[in-house]
């Protein structure tokens, strides 16, 4: 079985970063069905996105500690979280438990997963890798299957099998997957901090700037309430949270969470129409072949003006963001390509720093609550649409636009280091 432990490793990464991905992204109950209380929908529209951001902060919390024991203790703490996140399930179904609890339980068992796979499999290139594909793949399914069944309602046979996320028959396995990479992974001594004081937290409070003050900003911002002024305001401070964030990071770790910033802005103003399911398979190819050509070619630089352009498109041509148009699968196709591109052509120093980005793809952002809010449905009238989408659009630009100046301010500041033998 060593023989095959690279191998293994690499598919236990981007299983278990995929379920981590679909466990913070979509709640318990996925979305606004009619057999569900308002209570229960209010309760999960103002609980779950602060429960994805408890998660994200976890989960680089836990990159950072899980870290210090090695590769073997990691591969153990994210077979651990995978049993939780089971288990919650379970529990959920078999008994009365309030679903705002369960997702706030399921949302911390899946940041300590994302966080240990994060620390054990970004220790070598080929599980790396997988862990950077299934997170990917994590947030395109898990933004897919939330956006049908809050604008549809969870009807057909594959909308079922997702129904409870993230679905059985993919955790079990992965469980036992885990379990085996922890058994073959060697045992390995403490990582060199004396004491716990000189662990670098100074990824965590990166994680709690950027993390709190995008989910702050969302929750202030409204379609119906919120001015010009507000919304400018929103973007500076959502823009100030991500250049500190990238200040708090070693080296040019930053680099990569102010693309994840612009990319989840640009997401969100692009790519909410409820696309066909077989649709999909075009959209994680290019994803894939992004995640190749950035690690082939890497040129952050380029991928930040890449998404400031795919800003624009979102401005010009507003409608494909309402429908299910081949328009609006080219830009989900772009906006894929770019994902992978930008976390392939990027690799941060430290762990935490690639699991902080990665957990910024999951928060719901500013841009996305100007477009609707919870299990509102979108704008009935044209002309409300536009000028909804044509804000969000701008806010997206305004925030990519930023992050493009910050990641080349970044690389003055912070010249590359030569490496001498």
């Amino acid at each position: 079985m060593q023989r095959y432990r690279a191998t293994l490793d690499t598919v236990g990464g981007c299983a278990a970063s995929a379920i981590a991905g679909l466990a913070l992204m979509v709640p318990i109950d996925t979305g606004c069905a009619a057999e569900s209380s308002a209570l229960q929908m209010t309760l999960l529209s103002v609980t779950v996105p602060r429960a994805t951001a408890v998660g994200v902060i976890i989960a680089v919390l836990a990159a950072v500690c899980v870290r210090m024991f090695g590769t073997r203790t990691a591969w153990g703490t994210a077979t651990v979280a995978t049993l939780i996140l089971v288990i919650n399930h379970l529990l959920v179904h078999a008994t009365s438990a309030s679903l705002a609890t369960a997702n706030f339980v399921d949302s911390i068992a899946a940041g300590v997963l994302l966080g240990a796979a994060g620390a054990a499999a970004l220790e070598s290139r080929p599980p790396a890798i997988g862990f950077l594909l299934g997170a990917l793949i994590g947030v395109t399914v898990g933004d897919h299957i939330a956006t049908i069944a809050a604008e549809e309602g969870t009807k057909s046979l594959l909308e079922r099998a997702f129904v409870d996320l993230p679905p059985y028959w993919l955790t079990a396995p992965t469980m036992g997957l885990l379990a085996v990479c922890f058994t073959l992974s060697p045992r390995a001594g403490l990582a060199s901090y004396s004491t716990a004081l000189n662990l670098p937290f100074a990824p965590v409070l990166a994680a709690a700037v950027a993390v709190t003050t995008i989910d702050v900003v969302s929750e202030r911002l409204t379609t119906a309430t919120s001015g010009t002024a507000v919304i400018v305001a929103g973007t500076l401070a959502v823009l100030a949270a991500a250049v500190i964030a990238a200040l708090l990071l070693p080296e040019r770790d930053g680099t990569l969470t102010l693309l994840a910033v612009a990319l989840a802005a640009t997401g969100s103003a692009i790519a909410i129409a409820a696309q066909a399911h077989w649709k999909l398979a075009p959209i994680l190819t290019v994803m894939a072949l992004g995640l190749a050509a950035g690690l082939r070619h890497q040129a952050p630089v380029v991928a930040a003006a890449a998404i400031v352009a795919l800003g624009v498109f979102a401005l010009l041509a507003p409608g494909t963001r309402h429908d299910d148009s081949w328009t609006a699968l080219i830009g989900s196709c772009a906006l894929a390509a770019l994902a992978g591109y930008s976390f392939g052509a990027v690799t941060t120093r430290g762990t935490a720093g690639t699991v902080l980005a990665i957990g910024l793809l999951f928060i719901p952002t500013a841009v996305l609550a100007l477009e609707f809010r919870g299990c509102d449905t979108l704008p009935l009238h044209p002309k409300q649409a536009v000028g909804s989408g044509d804000r969000a659009a701008w806010m997206a630009i305004a925030l990519g636009a930023g992050c493009l100046a910050a990641v080349i301010a970044l690389r003055h500041l912070r010249p590359e280091r030569v490496e001498q033998d």
